[in-house]
């Protein structure tokens, strides 16, 4: 049973490694860096973290949790309830300021090693199934998810982000579909 206080330290340490790799590049991430910023002991960082690998999994998993309680809190009742609240969770992410940690955990896992996404590559199979079984066409959902999943993207890599009243426009129309599929 992990305790409260392990708890905070373990956030406390993943919220240090999201902020050096978005301030200062993720060549930047080191455990000795992470433990300086947190204000703890290398010791204390390697008892949560015995690896670089283990910190940025331990990245991408909280990134997992914080987007499904963010769909969770986003999505409504009926058929496609969960699909409209990915959209609109995923649509959210891509606001500016856009959400750092993720960003961070992303960063540093393509950098540092690839495989580490593994958790990611498994939760999406698992939305994905949650898309396809949401009471819409299977189609109609998946095209919801590529689109905002593409929305995410752009932000993420800054590549001519829509924003404000296009983005507005663009998230109302993939709900519409979502209200007009069977």
């Amino acid at each position: 049973m992990v305790t409260r206080r392990a708890q905070n330290t373990r956030k406390k340490l993943l919220e240090a490694a999201e902020l050096l790799v978005i301030r200062d590049g993720v060549s930047r991430l080191t455990l000795e860096a992470v433990a300086s910023e947190a204000g703890m002991s290398k010791g204390s960082l390697l008892y949560h973290f015995p690896t670089k690998d283990d910190l940025i999994r331990g990245m991408v998993v909280r990134l997992i949790e914080r987007f499904e309680e963010d769909v969770e809190a986003s999505r409504d009742e009926g058929p496609g309830g969960w699909v409209r609240g990915y959209a609109r969770a995923t649509f959210g992410w891509a606001e500016e300021p856009r959400e750092v940690a993720v960003d961070a955990a992303l960063l540093a896992t393509m950098a540092n090693n690839p495989k580490l996404l593994d958790p990611l590559r498994e939760r999406y199979e698992v939305w994905q199934r949650r898309i396809e079984d949401d009471g819409l066409d299977p189609l109609v959902g998946t095209l919801l998810r590529l689109a905002a999943d593409g929305v995410w993207l752009t932000a993420l890599f800054g590549l001519a982000p829509s924003d404000g009243e296009l983005k507005e426009g663009v998230l109302r129309a993939l709900i519409e579909l979502t209200q007009d599929s069977p």
